[in-house]
């Protein structure tokens, strides 16, 4: 069946791109880290063009009726166009010679890059808030973790304020590179790490988060917190051929959906 992906329009067999589906979504993976944060939604399929949250009122019209609206927000679709090399299919298919994939491999991660950042740091020009503008969310100062009791307190004290506002949990948090590897330095005289004293405080999980330059975002990792709604997943799709080369895109669509105002804390660092 012909799809959008038009892959059948492709002069090589279906195993080449299980090999592409396969290496593209390992590298993303590698990058990802709102997925592993959030709780995600779909594939809803790539003719979603919006996520649509609940009917908000808009007020009771002169007859008597109310009017209820939903609030839109748009899936942007990522896309990246790779090429791969007719002659390599070719020495594949023919001579067994290995296919390399690498330039796929890379485009799946520039995708990946730019989703997280839509969904840490939203699409303001598209009206998409990301994790970091999300609404009634909880601000403190990230401190000097090299300090490991700070690094404890720190995360601490963003449940305690969560909780203290009634989002009791389960949570999960996303912490930048630099202070994810903090938090394996152990207390001074003892093998114990901030990483393994936290865990039973994280049961969503503790993530390293690339695209956060200094410090963590801790949510509420419920069905009324924040999820990412996926519209079409990443796959790859058939542009045709220009020259001695196959011209391939990945695609995928993502927004944030926001949860309850108050489901996030954001600890800022410098």
């Amino acid at each position: 069946m012909t799809t959008w992906l038009d892959r059948e329009s492709a002069p090589f067999e279906q195993e080449v791109w299980d090999r592409i589906d396969a290496i593209a979504r390992g590298a993303a993976d590698e990058v990802r880290a709102g997925r592993r944060l959030l709780e995600v939604v779909g594939p809803i399929g790539f003719g979603a063009r919006a996520g649509v949250a609940e009917d908000l009122p808009l007020g009771e019209e002169p007859e008597g009726a109310h009017v209820h609206v939903p609030k839109v927000r748009p899936l942007p679709v990522i896309h990246r166009t790779f090429t791969l090399g007719a002659r390599a299919i070719e020495a594949d298919s023919a001579c067994g010679e290995p296919l390399v994939l690498s330039e796929a491999s890379e485009a799946a991660r520039q995708i990946a890059r730019v989703e997280d950042r839509i969904v840490f740091e939203g699409l303001p020009r598209a009206g998409v808030r990301g994790l970091l503008g999300h609404e009634g969310a909880v601000e403190l100062p990230a401190g000097d973790w090299s300090d490991p009791v700070r690094t404890a307190d720190d995360l601490l004290g963003a449940l305690t304020r969560l909780d203290g506002a009634g989002r009791h949990g389960p949570y999960a948090v996303a912490v930048s590179p630099g202070r994810f590897y903090q938090l394996l330095r152990p207390y001074p005289g003892t093998a114990l790490t901030p990483y393994q004293q936290l865990q039973p405080a994280f049961a969503g999980g503790i993530v390293k988060a690339p695209v956060l330059e200094d410090g963590a975002v801790v949510v509420m990792r419920t069905a009324s917190g924040p999820r990412i709604i996926v519209g079409q997943d990443l796959a790859a799709a058939y542009d045709g051929r220009e020259g001695i080369f196959h011209q391939i895109s990945l695609v995928e669509s993502v927004t944030l959906m926001p949860g309850v105002p108050g489901s996030v804390a954001v600890l800022r660092g410098r």
